[in-house]
């Protein structure tokens, strides 16, 4: 079964609801936050729905709303979405009023908001879907995993057309614990940023003009304890039976994206992945352009459907591999992801022609 990627929508630290960032990529500041570049909000929803949202939910709505425009539908049959935190602005506001008010006479709202769920619960509402409605919060591979359960219900039959989405809010407060913990904020690690995407997949190819990308396979892993090396070497083993089902090998991979982030400790095993399994490939990284965050990886699944769309690499995004020609088509892009070490996905991705 083929599934298309039917339309795309981003928020993000880039220019928000374009593409202009393929060709003219906004540098980012030099700090250790920077927060997404908000659209116009009052323009794309209405107000009084607008004056009950928080930031995230915002954007959560309205780039669904631009995906689902960009696929020429109203609704879908399912909603997944994956989020590290939620709406942490949300959460901050409602753990403040308890503080300040001793535990008493809390409004409801905030309450509501800060939530996991609430994104998916919003697009559901909004969309007056009924069908089957999901959250995954796994931190990086919270996006992952959201995807994969899309893959599922359409590869079992029980969805035909899914509205994907990751959402990630990182406010001044948050991104301190960040820090504390280790996540952010590594000398020579990329900025912490922002990311609010949507994605509509379906079993029928809803574009009416060029090359449409298709999610071919997804694989999830675990890392166990180890050395760069031994983390490679499981990812390399999933790798292998992902081309395997598929037909292929390493040669037929156009290109690989992968989340480089700075981090000497966390690329370790990717640049052991690409040197042992993928040498002759060229190589992508997206993070020096989005920022690093729990849901960065929904940005870098942006990345990829566009590139596959666009039929060639950007310069910006290009950081290792061998020069590829742009008259070389793109056909076949592999995506990279892991948690810290610990956890793994593997994306591939197929360009398709009508």
């Amino acid at each position: 079964m083929t599934i298309y990627l039917c339309g795309a929508a981003q928020i993000s630290t880039q220019q928000p609801l374009t593409d202009t960032w393929l060709t003219a990529p906004e540098t980012l500041p030099e700090a250790s936050l920077v927060r997404a570049i908000d659209p116009p909000f009052r323009t794309l929803l209405p107000a009084a729905e607008s004056r009950r949202m928080g930031v995230a939910l915002k954007r959560m709505a309205v780039v669904a709303d631009r995906a689902l425009a960009e696929a020429d539908l109203n609704a879908t049959d399912a909603i997944v979405v994956g989020t590290g935190m939620g709406c942490v602005e949300s959460t901050e506001r409602f753990l403040d009023a308890l503080c300040r008010q001793g535990e008493r006479l809390l409004g409801p709202t905030h309450f509501m908001q800060s939530t996991h769920n609430t994104p998916a619960s919003l697009l559901a509402r909004r969309l007056h879907c009924h069908g089957y409605n999901a959250t995954f919060s796994h931190e990086q591979v919270s996006f992952d995993q959201a995807l994969f359960d899309a893959f599922l219900l359409m590869q079992t039959g029980r969805a035909a057309t899914v509205l994907c989405g990751g959402i990630e809010e990182v406010t001044p407060t948050f991104h301190i614990l960040l820090r504390r913990m280790g996540y952010v904020g590594h000398e020579g690690q990329v900025a912490c940023g922002e990311a609010a995407a949507a994605f509509v997949l379906s079993t029928q190819n809803r574009q009416t003009a060029g090359p449409r990308a298709a999610l071919t396979d997804m694989a999830l892993g675990h890392l166990p304890e180890g050395t760069a090396t031994s983390k490679a070497a499981v990812m390399g083993t999933a790798l292998n039976a992902l081309l395997a089902r598929q037909g292929l090998t390493g040669a037929d991979i156009d290109a690989v994206i992968v989340p480089l982030n700075g981090n000497a400790t966390y690329d370790a095993p990717l640049h052991a992945l690409l040197d042992t399994h993928l040498p002759q490939v060229p190589q992508m990284a997206y993070k020096q352009l989005f920022g690093e965050c729990f849901c960065a990886p929904a940005l870098g699944f942006y990345a990829a459907q566009r590139l596959l769309e666009r039929g060639s690499l950007p310069a910006a995004l290009v950081t290792g591999g061998p020069h590829r020609g742009d008259d070389v088509p793109l056909r076949r892009l592999l995506m990279v992801n892991h948690s810290m070490g610990t956890d793994f996905s593997l994306i591939l991705l197929t360009a398709h022609a009508l």
